[in-house]
């Protein structure tokens, strides 16, 4: 198999700590990543989260270099600032947080940056880094965005309309959020 990629022909899509993702003419993601083993890494987690529908495809790993699907849309937080939460999204939100306890995450947190949301309102999670290392029971990131959207009420009656089981997980969840928060003030008093 011959393959050439010349990154010149590719939009450079953004860098962050572990490399940079580049969009190819074909409609691929690129990501060239400093570290060979931080690619490896990503490849495996990619590789366990296959018949996710939350998580892109991977195409071809070679070295330090990871072809991927292509994840389009906005971040979570300029979505919801945009166009509201609606029901379906909601469930978007609450299933995308079912299916990586599902697939045995230990982080059940993702940032805003990771979060996309297309024009269909479906969630699509790039950059899923330890996610089976770094242990975070519940969905922060979200919950903060929610809050600061002042959206996480809307969003609790949307929890119990549709699970209603899972609501004391969310209602739990901003505890942790709330919890956190205090114990970083206690700190920033102590020693400010």
């Amino acid at each position: 198999m011959n393959i050439i990629l010349e990154i010149k022909n590719c939009k450079f899509l953004g860098s962050g700590a572990e490399g940079s993702v580049y969009l190819t003419e074909e409609g691929y993601a690129i990501k060239l990543f400093k570290d060979v083993n931080a690619a490896k890494r990503e490849e495996e987690i990619l590789n366990i989260t296959k018949d996710s529908v939350f998580f892109p495809n991977t195409i071809l790993r070679i070295d330090n270099i990871l072809i991927r699907e292509y994840v389009a849309g906005e971040n979570l937080y300029e979505y919801l600032k945009k166009h509201g939460l609606s029901y379906s999204l909601s469930i978007e939100i609450i299933e995308l947080i079912e299916d990586l306890k599902r697939l045995n995450f230990k982080k059940l947190n993702a940032r805003n940056s990771h979060i996309f949301v297309d024009s269909s309102e479906k969630i699509m999670v790039i950059d899923p880094r330890k996610s089976f290392t770094t242990s975070t029971p519940y969905p922060k990131d979200i919950i903060k965005i929610l809050l600061k959207l002042h959206l996480f009420d809307k969003f609790l009656k949307d929890v119990l309309r549709y699970k209603p089981n899972l609501l004391s997980y969310w209602i739990e969840g901003y505890n942790y959020l709330a919890s956190i928060k205090n114990h970083k003030n206690r700190r920033h008093r102590r020693h400010g």
